[in-house]
């Protein structure tokens, strides 16, 4: 069974209809979806993402965090009641407004995100993450990206684009690939038996990033690779099935 761990849906640009007619054309059954990062009124996208899913049969991350390309960043870090009708978390560049590809220390930024992960809105949220037992996609850069993994390892953390814009893609994958709570989903980045066999196939999603990325090209990337059938399944879906299956069983 192919499942999408990286789609981002809005209710005026890439409405759900349309994301669901190109899944279904690459044979995609399900997904994971969330709110697009250009959007705006959050609130709003985040009713549309679950009303979405409950229609679909899909699996909704609530959207948190910055809005890098908008001026509608939040002030204040909220966790909603129905929290808990999602089945995880998609933070997105609360702290950091550019792509991370090669791990340089901001440590302006990095003192923000300290600060952030320290006050009682951060610790509302992570608590409530670890009660519901939610994943977390996660992408900021790569110190905020560590200084959160660090503060937080009882928590399952998705590192989308194999890292390749959280730090860059060797550099993230050479620091985390032996932590067992880190997944990595594989939308737009270079999929190889060396990412393979470095971390493993058991923490591998594939996704395809929709709507920015083609879901037929993101599968190619691993049919390609010379490996059995069997772990082929596990990337294609049967890999994050279990991590929402046993995320919402603790």
């Amino acid at each position: 069974m192919i499942v999408d761990a990286h789609v981002s849906v809005d209710v005026a640009r890439y409405p759900i209809e349309r994301a669901m007619e190109t899944l279904e054309g690459a044979k995609v059954r399900s997904a994971v979806i969330f709110a697009d990062a250009h959007g705006v009124d959050p609130v709003a996208q985040n009713r549309y993402v679950l009303e979405s899913a409950r229609q679909y049969g899909l699996h909704p991350f609530y959207y948190l965090g910055g809005n890098p390309f908008t001026d509608t960043r939040p002030d204040t870090l909220d966790v909603p009641d129905n929290l808990d009708e999602y089945a995880g978390i998609c933070w997105h560049r609360w702290v950091g407004e550019g792509i991370d590809r090669t791990g340089d220390l901001d440590q302006d930024e990095l003192d923000w995100a300290i600060n952030l992960m320290e006050s009682p809105e951060f610790g509302a949220l992570t608590a409530a993450a670890t009660h519901y037992g939610m994943p977390i996609l996660f992408e900021e850069s790569f110190a905020v990206t560590l200084e959160f993994i660090d503060r937080f390892p009882g928590l399952d953390i998705i590192i989308p684009h194999l890292g390749a814009r959280s730090g860059g893609e060797a550099r993230v994958l050479r620091t985390l690939w032996d932590n067992p709570n880190v997944y990595f989903d594989t939308s737009l980045a270079r999929l190889d038996e060396a990412t393979l066999s470095r971390v493993g196939p058991s923490r591998l999603l594939y996704g395809s990033a929709y709507p920015y990325g083609d879901p037929i090209v993101e599968l190619d990337k691993i049919d390609d690779l010379p490996v059995p059938e069997t772990i082929k399944e596990g990337i294609y879906g049967d890999n994050l099935l279990a991590l929402l299956s046993s995320a919402r069983a603790g």
